[in-house]
């Protein structure tokens, strides 16, 4: 499998893992003593304006997809760069599944995460595709730049 084949796989299954997520429940919480599922789609859309209702944290997970985009526009270009930022985001991603609560209110109350639902699972496999790829991709262009 050649550079080509290897960025168009990894760009269309992330690409395609990220859609099917958006039409998933990311997460079921438990707010005052309310229990809801919350969507992938609404927490995508609202997320980049998260720290306005005082959302800091989870505004700097939802950072993980911007840096995606920018590791997928570097890994076009085959800059080393997409490397990084592929790395960053997974961490975000999965440093995500460690939490307990998250931001319920613009009020500043908490609701305890009770699961995470497929959105989060098949969106965290969106960025972790994504940087395996970039990795084989980055190995495969090494090992190449070593032979000649």
């Amino acid at each position: 499998m050649d550079s080509k084949q290897i960025k168009f796989l990894t760009i269309a299954i992330s690409l395609l893992l990220l859609f099917v997520s958006l039409t998933q429940d990311a997460i079921v919480v438990n707010y005052s003593g309310e229990v809801r599922n919350d969507s992938a789609l609404g927490y995508f859309l609202i997320g980049a304006i998260a720290f306005l209702g005082g959302g800091l944290f989870e505004e700097i997970i939802w950072l993980a997809n911007p840096l995606c985009l920018l590791a997928i526009i570097y890994f076009l270009k085959n800059n080393e760069k997409a490397v990084l930022l592929s790395l960053i985001a997974s961490g975000l991603a999965i440093s995500f599944a460690f939490w307990s609560e998250i931001l319920g209110a613009e009020s500043g109350a908490m609701a305890k995460i009770v699961s995470f639902g497929l959105g989060y699972y098949l969106w965290a496999s969106s960025i972790l595709v994504l940087t395996t790829g970039i990795l084989l991709n980055y190995k495969m262009s090494l090992k190449e730049s070593l032979q000649s």
